[in-house]
């Protein structure tokens, strides 16, 4: 019997590669994988391609840039080779899934999406990226002002956390998406980020995890995905991450 494909958005694929897809919809992405080949080359498609955004962030100034584009691949025979397409994925440059004989579903092994771009990104920043920098305030007001005209969510509270220093704030891109970046330097010198992206997923409880080697928190509020990214130490990142949120008003 022939079993009918299940459509998925780019939305619902790019929650699932960045691990905030919930259960079910995970569940069902996972299955259909397995005999959809070209739900995996879509998948292909969103992933982003590391090497080349260490290449172009790798530039004096780090200008903000626009995250390129996957070409499409061809598939000669697209569902007689879904299985080792995913296999592929999980060992290849662009990471993605490992397959494991005993298991039903792909297990993912090494998620991408907009958190590993940032964290790519944020990984190239030392203490004199920063250090002895300020944004003007009218520049600063501007960027904030246009990034809530887009995705609607007011980030100038944002600007004032204790014990960090606030340096600039500037609108990226990921997959045509505006991307608020807010930098930072603690008492330390040690740089961090607030990054900001709108989501369209389901509210999430702030996620802990190890990106590029940083440490970072990550919480969805509102179909609007918040991210603060730096250091090494979770439990100081955490604790960034609980002052914006307090800032912002999210309780």
């Amino acid at each position: 019997m022939t079993q009918a494909h299940e459509t998925f958005s780019d939305e619902d694929l790019t929650a699932f590669l960045d691990g905030e897809a919930e259960g079910d919809l995970s569940a069902r992405i996972d299955a259909a994988l397995l005999s959809d080949a070209q739900l995996v080359a879509r998948l292909e498609r969103l992933v982003i391609p590391v090497d080349d955004i260490r290449a172009a962030f790798a530039v004096e100034g780090l200008a903000p840039p626009t995250a390129p584009d996957l070409p499409a691949q061809t598939w000669i025979q697209p569902m007689a080779m879904a299985a080792s397409v995913v296999l592929a994925l999980g060992i290849g440059a662009l990471g993605g899934y490992s397959f494991k004989p005993d298991t039903p579903a792909p297990v993912v092994a090494q998620k991408s999406g907009w958190i590993a771009a940032v964290a790519s990104y944020q990984a190239l920043y030392a203490t004199e990226t920063l250090a002895g920098k300020f944004q003007a305030p009218e520049q600063t007001d501007a960027t904030l002002a246009g990034f809530e005209d887009r995705i609607g969510v007011d980030l100038v509270a944002a600007t004032d956390v204790q014990g960090l220093d606030f340096k600039r704030a500037q609108i990226l891109s990921y997959n045509g998406k505006p991307l608020m970046q807010m930098a930072y330097l603690d008492d330390g010198g040690v740089p961090f980020a607030l990054c900001v992206i709108g989501s369209g997923a389901e509210a999430r409880a702030m996620k802990d995890q190890i990106a590029e080697g940083l440490a970072a928190s990550s919480w969805i509020v509102d179909g609007v995905g918040y991210l603060v990214i730096g250091g090494d130490d979770p439990a100081l990142t955490r604790a960034y991450a609980e002052a914006f949120r307090a800032q912002l008003q999210q309780g």
